[in-house]
């Protein structure tokens, strides 16, 4: 994106649609005031004061160069300005025509507008200079306050004016570049921010979709697996497993279609979706140890509902611990302490995961690492690792007023979230 400050070091051509290139333009704009100006050049009304009068044929050159000057008025603002000033000395000595004043003061104007700043400075303190020399000298050798007033007005209106005006239009156009710029960056901060949401949508989906069907799909095919391993099964204990297949099935289906409601924008007050609290982990424990999992579950301080956000995140922790701990803890013990404090609650998961068959699963640490975005999204702490010859899992959950609004802010820049 260009820096607006440069517009200032470089020719800003108008380019407005239906009009022709600059150099034709430039020559209609010179050829009307050159007709104007041979017009009253054969009528003898051209000029506005001479000490001599001297024969119209010698005005006709300084005419025709300052029809030259105009046609180079935007494209070469330098010459255009350097050849009306030659000619507009020749026509102070012949005397000041009106054609001549007013090409002089257009190529002014153009010099300012379409030149450098450098070029658009000079001429402003140059005829600055010439306003003040000028009306000084005609004090000087007159005394009369009228003729003085007279060459303030007269040098200001054909020198000075057409340079502010140059200026003041100048400015315009900067101000609408830098406003067109600012309209793209806004735009295009607005799509990287529509990008930025989508991004996070998408991890939010990938973490979801991982804790409602990796879970429930994993204890399906431990169950599945811990049967065929058995070759002579008894009735009871096969009827057993089914029933733990087949409810980890219906509650995978029941996750799976609470996710898609939560998707769904036709939702509305009459059908209210549910959000998995940290209360129902009862169920997902039960549902564990049916699989033979040993879980023993602590809880410390007084239990109490927890903001929506928390209690999500809380219930996906416990989830994935409960997974993890199924599948790949050797002996099949967990312990999980919930100990519910002042402005936060605490997760606490010990079990016997051999942490060298962590790192050797391709795609394991997919649950680690969505319970740990989950966690920094509420602005909590998250640590998974051996400790002491077995695998500790502590997430760590504010439970504040700000919690929702700072979900929600984080949620838009959080981590991108990965599946397994």
């Amino acid at each position: 994106m260009s820096d607006p400050t440069s517009a200032w070091q470089r020719p800003l051509p108008l380019r407005l649609p239906g009009l022709a290139p600059p150099i034709r333009r430039d020559c209609a704009i010179g050829g009307v005031v050159l007709a104007g100006a041979l017009v009253l050049l054969a009528t003898h009304s051209y000029v506005i004061w001479s000490v001599w009068n001297p024969s119209p044929w010698l005005r006709l050159p300084p005419l025709l160069l300052l029809f030259v000057a105009e046609c180079h008025r935007s494209t070469s603002p330098r010459f255009a300005v350097f050849l009306a000033i030659a000619c507009a000395s020749v026509e102070m000595v012949l005397g000041p025509s009106i054609g001549g004043l007013i090409m002089w003061s257009d190529v002014l104007y153009a010099a300012c507008l379409y030149g450098t700043s450098r070029l658009a400075f000079r001429l402003l303190y140059g005829n600055v200079v010439a306003l003040v020399v000028g009306a000084g000298t005609v004090w000087a050798v007159t005394r009369e306050f009228r003729l003085f007033v007279l060459s303030i007005f007269y040098i200001g209106l054909v020198g000075v004016s057409p340079v502010l005006t140059g200026f003041s239009v100048r400015e315009h156009r900067e101000k609408a570049e830098v406003e067109r710029l600012r309209a793209t960056q806004t735009a295009r901060l607005a799509e990287l921010d529509h990008q930025a949401a989508v991004v996070a949508e998408r991890a939010r989906m990938a973490r979801e979709l991982h804790d409602v069907i990796a879970n429930h799909l994993s204890a399906v095919a431990v169950q599945s697996t811990a049967a065929l391993s058995v070759k002579s099964l008894d009735e009871a204990r096969l009827r057993e497993t089914l029933e733990v297949i087949r409810e980890s099935s219906l509650q995978g289906l029941t996750e799976m279609r609470r996710m898609i409601g939560l998707l769904r924008s036709e939702n509305t007050p009459e059908e209210p979706v549910s959000v998995p609290r940290l209360a129902e982990t009862d169920r997902l424990v039960e549902h564990v140890r049916r699989a033979g999992l040993i879980v023993d579950v602590e809880v410390i301080g007084v239990a109490r509902e927890l903001p929506t956000p928390v209690d999500l995140a809380a219930y996906r922790v416990v989830q994935e611990t409960l997974t993890n701990a199924l599948k790949h803890a050797t002996p099949q013990e967990l312990r999980m302490v919930f100990a519910y404090r002042t402005d936060d609650v605490v997760i606490t998961g010990v079990n016997g995961i051999d942490p060298e068959h962590v790192t050797r699963l391709p795609g394991a640490r997919a649950g680690l690492v969505g319970m740990s975005e989950r966690v920094s999204l509420l602005g909590g702490v998250f640590e998974a690792g051996p400790r002491a010859g077995r695998w500790h899992v502590r997430a760590e959950l504010p439970c504040g007023d700000d919690v929702v609004r700072g979900a929600e802010n984080n949620a838009s820049t959080g981590p991108k979230g990965g599946t397994g």
